[in-house]
């Protein structure tokens, strides 16, 4: 049974293996997100315009970048190294003044952990999704969160963070150990014929 609304609505089951939970990771889906922010990618009909004269579609109002009191947005590039699975989860951190979105440069999936904002995240209340390589996240004001898992290869992300006074990170270690077994879907990696 879901322990939190947020996992409810996703619907996320964790399962425990003595005292490790095991995270189920299912697809990132715009609904099932939701709780925790938005997630960016193209291709839906409310959002499209047609513009330079007919030769490009733009995908309008994607996201709500939020700078927070004080802040400004700025764009920086994380580089990141592969992960392994399985993948243990030891650490999470949210950014209580403002919004952050990754948005994948390189083309290939990765994989989004969160946990609802509020209190200390638990073991029992993470969340994960596979994101492909098309999808990226805003993360809402003071949503937990994983760092930055790139899988099969390095890949670059596109980062819209905030700059400004007071402190914007806040990390904590989980009150129990966690781990992301397995996020094979069957389908294609990015540079695969299959």
């Amino acid at each position: 049974m879901p322990s939190n609304p947020e996992q409810a609505a996703a619907g996320f089951d964790p399962v425990e293996r003595g005292r490790s939970i095991v995270v189920r990771v299912r697809p990132l889906t715009r609904e099932r997100f939701a709780p925790f922010g938005e997630v960016i990618e193209a291709g839906h009909p409310e959002q499209r315009r047609i513009v330079n004269d007919g030769t490009a579609e733009r995908f309008h109002d994607l996201a709500n970048i939020d700078p927070g009191p004080q802040g400004r947005a700025i764009v920086s590039i994380f580089r990141s190294r592969p992960r392994e699975l399985p993948l243990p989860l030891v650490s999470m951190e949210r950014h209580p003044l403002a919004s952050q979105a990754f948005v994948p440069l390189s083309g290939r999936r990765w994989l989004v952990v969160v946990a609802p904002a509020g209190g200390p995240p638990v073991a029992e209340g993470l969340v994960a999704f596979l994101a492909s390589g098309e999808q990226g996240v805003n993360y809402a004001p003071g949503v937990w969160h994983h760092p930055l898992i790139a899988l099969d290869a390095p890949s670059d992300f596109l980062v819209v963070d905030r700059s400004g006074p007071g402190e914007n990170c806040d990390e904590t270690i989980l009150d129990r150990p966690a781990r992301v077994e397995t996020v094979d879907d069957g389908g294609p990696r990015h540079g695969d014929d299959r």
